[in-house]
Formats: C-alpha cells, structure tokens, sequence
C-alpha cells in the first residue's frame, strides 16, 4: 500500500475524481460537468477547480487517470484525443499515470501515452471490473455501470476479466457496450416506438427529452448526478421535465397532469429497462458463465436491483467493495467509480 492517490476518470461530459488515503479509504469524491467537445480549456478548468477545492499542491499526492473523452468529435480520432487529454492532464498533474490494458490483457500505469493511445483510450470500464475482481471472493461475477450517457457489462471469472471486446466498436457489436445511460440519453433512442396506454407509440425523432427528464420525474436521479444541459435548455424543474416528455409523443403538458405524464416516464423507463436486460442476458450467453450475482455501478445504479430481480440474480452494489468512514462516499465513490478503480489498483500494485 502506497501513499495518498487520486484517481481521475475524465470523459466527454464530465470529470470525476476519488481521493485515497494510505489504507485505501475513501477521503473525497467530485463529479464536474465538463462539455470536452466545446474544448480542452473546459478540461484544464476542471482539473485546477479540484486542486483548488481540495487544496492539493500538484506533487502532494499520485495521480492515477483513465479516460473516454478521446472519442468526442473536438477530436479527428482517438489516437490524437488521447494525446491531447494526456497533454492537457500533464500541464496540471506532471506526474500523472495513465491506465493502459495491453492486448495480451496485462493491465498497468503508464507515465506517457505515446505509442500506447490505443491500449489507454476508453479503458475505465476494464480498471472497474479488474479491482471488482481482485478484491471480491466471487469466481464469477457479472458487472453493470450504468452511468450518464453509456452502460458496461462485463462479466469476470476466476478473478479475472472475461473481454467482450477491447475498442468501443468491437464492444458495441458484442453489446458490451450500449450507448444508454440515465442523463444525456435523447429518448427518441429509445424508440421508434413505445407502449404507452395501451398504445403502441411513435416517439417524436427530435432532440425533445433525454433519459434525465424520465428520471426527474421519478424522482430516482438525484440532483447532484444531474449535470447535463436538458434539451431545450430550460431548467430542470418537474413542469419543465414533464414538457419535454410530452413533446416527445407530440402533446403539450396542459393535455395531461402529473400522474399522466409520470405513467409516460414509467413507460419510457421500462423501455430502458428491457433494452438493458437484452444486452445483459447476450453477454452472459457469449460468455458461457452462469454469475449468480450482479455487481451495479455508476449514476444508474438505482436500476440495477430491478435488473437484477429480473436476472434472478442477487444485487450487490460496488460500495460494498468500498471502504470508506461516510456511507455517503461509499456511494459517491460507487458513482464514479472507474475514478476509484484506478486509484485502488495502483496502491494493490505498489
């Protein structure tokens, strides 16, 4: 076990950091909205906001960083979105180490990405599932994050991890990768048809809602996970979210109340569900395991013990997997927990 360390997971919509102690206990958590594509300033700012709010000098502690933002269309491709992030992470953190699997699937820290984007880019999922497997007794587990945009599936046996693919194409073709999240979906993804009132459906092929709306509504997505800019760009009241759900089935919000456009939500949330657990059960057949548990994770945790009930599987969230004094960032550091993953994995290796 090594010294205090950050782990840093920075995407294309937001950063997100855990901050460790010598034992491995959770000291801090942070989730900042950070719209990578509108430019790599966003990202310094980000990064010298924490510092600033945890008073961190940048040698005080180590810095461990995975990444997705490299695939946001700032960028030409991901080879060069991952050179940008880690140059842009170095002019704040010099000492940083970045998460790479290699393709003979030997994970470590790397202190430069040249030559290496390939192995770096988009490998969060892999570090959450590689510390779930070194540090829980199961041989067999199932894994889901489901968090704002995307959701990983990702099953381990014998402590090690069981890959459906290594870039995000090949991980889409195998679902093990599903461009669903709780947040930033649009809902018009989720169509082109719905069963609503007893009624097939056709949802409005518009930017009208996103998956933030439907859980806003159910009052399942809390405030402080709910970072992205809603659609049309107005607040995220229940009024507001509830007009943008009606668009989407071409009403007005005057046409129906409350528990009128929460019944819609509901309608919109178990398409979601259904598509989650299709993805699920195809990769648990690829991978010929029979888990008997499911491992949630991520900003749509919530739905993960349903899922599971409808697996006939048992739940257990990743924050049992997390020390921490406050239950509170237990389940913070549950949220961002590829950010976790990193920063654990390198006090286990060092």
């Amino acid at each position: 076990m090594s010294k205090v360390v950050v782990g840093w997971d920075i995407g294309g919509a937001h950063v997100k950091a855990v901050m460790l102690d010598a034992q491995g206990r959770v000291l801090r958590v942070s989730q900042q909205a950070c719209a990578l594509w509108k430019g790599l300033d966003l990202l310094e700012d980000s990064l010298q906001t924490l510092l600033d709010l945890w008073s961190l000098e940048p040698d005080q502690c180590a810095h461990m960083v995975t990444m997705t933002g490299e695939l946001v269309d700032l960028f030409e491709n991901r080879v060069q979105g991952v050179r940008a992030i880690a140059d842009t992470v170095k002019k704040r953190l010099p000492q940083a180490m970045f998460y790479m699997v290699s393709q003979n699937d030997k994970a470590s820290f790397v202190a430069s990405v040249d030559g290496k984007e390939s192995d770096i880019a988009s490998m969060n999922w892999h570090a959450s599932a590689q510390c779930l497997a070194e540090t829980n007794v199961e041989s067999a587990m199932l894994i889901v994050d489901i968090g704002s945009t995307t959701s990983d599936i990702t099953v381990c046996n014998a402590h090690q991890v069981q890959t459906n693919g290594w870039t995000d194409a090949e991980r889409m073709t195998s679902q093990g990768l599903l461009y669903t999240g709780v947040v930033r979906t649009p809902l018009m993804a989720l169509g082109p048809y719905i069963d609503w009132q007893k009624q097939a459906r056709h949802i409005a092929a518009e930017y009208f809602a996103t998956t933030a709306d439907v859980y806003r509504v159910l009052e399942e997505l809390l405030p402080k996970h709910d970072l992205a800019a809603t659609a049309d760009a107005q607040d995220r009241s229940l009024q507001a979210s509830m007009r943008r759900l009606a668009r989407m089935v071409g009403h007005d919000l005057e046409d129906g109340d409350t528990v009128y456009w929460r019944s819609l939500a509901q309608a919109f949330r178990y398409k979601q569900l259904s598509m989650l657990v299709d993805a699920i059960q195809s990769c648990i057949k690829k991978s010929a395991m029979q888990p008997q548990t499911l491992t949630g994770l991520g900003a749509g945790s919530f739905l993960l013990p349903e899922i599971a009930h409808r697996l006939g599987m048992i739940y257990k969230p990743a924050s049992a997997s997390i020390l921490a004094d406050d239950p509170q960032l237990k389940n913070d550091a549950e949220v961002c927990f590829p950010a976790y993953a990193v920063a654990r994995l390198w006090q286990a290796w060092h």
